[in-house]
């Protein structure tokens, strides 16, 4: 497979200053053999090759874990920003902060998770689960940034191919998600005591559907200091006495605090191989996205699947996850409510 010459020039000096063009160019060649051998070998040892690549990528990501989690936190961040200009270099950029690597591998950059709670989410899930999620290989998070490398999963998500998916598909993404959730919880206990409603790394909530929040953020131990949280303004002045005496026994309750995804919506539903490939299979969707896991009152899981959603009546996803999660129906028709009766917005 020969280069053009624009080609091989674009790698070999892509930085204004000239630096990492030696590193650039070793995966730019290294790539491209790759490639060529692979073509060369498909169609002869399609089993066979499958297997060595499975192979190359498992050893690979066993050598990333014992390389990386021993170093320090300022080289670790160095690495990982290498490994972005790479993988930008070789035009394997998927979105604005997602960046493929070879041998089976992403990198997932965050600018606002400085406790690298999607990191240590993800440790947690990759310790206890099998096909949940892709696994952890390391994280690092600083103050500005966090970097977490996992397994890249071929797919595509749920809301990718919405359109395309019959009524047995969405009860089966209803039965596996409410499968996999009631595993996690089974798996991952609160390790607090007493039981802590927090993020998976261990502190405080920040979250999107309760940005009040962060003016006062603080690991709680009861559900009813959460769920004065979610449900806000009960003490306030114009609100409805009618919907106070709706809410209030919601709010007032003690329930399981359990390990929950915090993100459950069709982007972050992954079909492994794609649509036909996990119709035809028996692989498990994976959830993917985790950087709002923790531990949260029981409900906790349903709402916030659910919090998007601007018409329940016309939202075909409500009405799924209400049928994932049939025990936390009366908390859904009480998050509608104080949406509706509040005066209050989350969207």
């Amino acid at each position: 497979m020969a280069e053009s010459p624009q080609e091989v020039d674009h790698f070999r000096d892509p930085l204004p200053d000239g630096s990492g063009n030696y590193v650039n160019l070793y995966f730019f060649f290294i790539y491209r053999g790759s490639q060529a051998f692979v073509a060369s070998q498909l169609s002869v040892y399609p089993e066979l090759l499958a297997l060595a690549v499975e192979m190359a990528c498992n050893a690979a990501h066993v050598v990333a874990r014992c390389v990386l989690r021993p170093l320090p936190s300022t080289p670790k961040v160095w690495l990982f920003r290498l490994l972005v200009k790479c993988s930008v270099w070789l035009r394997m950029q998927k979105h604005l902060n997602i960046f493929r690597l070879p041998y089976s591998l992403v990198l997932k950059l965050a600018h606002f998770d400085p406790n690298g709670n999607e990191g240590s989410g993800l440790r947690l899930v990759s310790s206890v689960s099998n096909g949940l999620t892709p696994q952890l290989i390391d994280y690092v998070a600083t103050e500005h940034e966090t970097y977490v490398l996992m397994e890249w999963i071929d797919g595509v998500s749920a809301a990718d191919v919405w359109d395309d998916l019959t009524s047995s598909d969405k009860e089966r993404i209803v039965t596996e998600v409410r499968d996999q959730v009631h595993s996690l919880r089974r798996l991952l206990p609160n390790p607090h005591h007493p039981p802590a409603i927090c993020a998976a790394s261990g502190h405080s909530i920040d979250d999107p559907r309760i940005p009040w929040h962060r003016d006062d953020p603080r690991v709680l131990f009861s559900c009813r200091e959460f769920f004065q949280q979610v449900w806000l303004g009960m003490a306030f002045p114009s609100m409805s006495p009618a919907l106070k005496a709706t809410m209030q026994p919601y709010i007032d309750r003690e329930l399981p605090v359990v390990f929950c995804h915090g993100d459950l919506l069709p982007r972050n539903l992954l079909l492994p191989g794609g649509l036909q490939a996990w119709r035809a299979g028996t692989q498990r969707l994976y959830l993917i996205d985790w950087e709002y896991c923790g531990w949260m009152p029981q409900p906790w899981e349903a709402l916030k699947a659910t919090w998007l959603v601007v018409d329940r009546d016309e939202d075909e996803w409500y009405g799924l996850m209400r049928k994932a999660f049939p025990e936390d129906a009366g908390d859904l028709d009480a998050d509608w409510e104080w949406r509706c009766r509040s005066g209050i917005a989350i969207v």
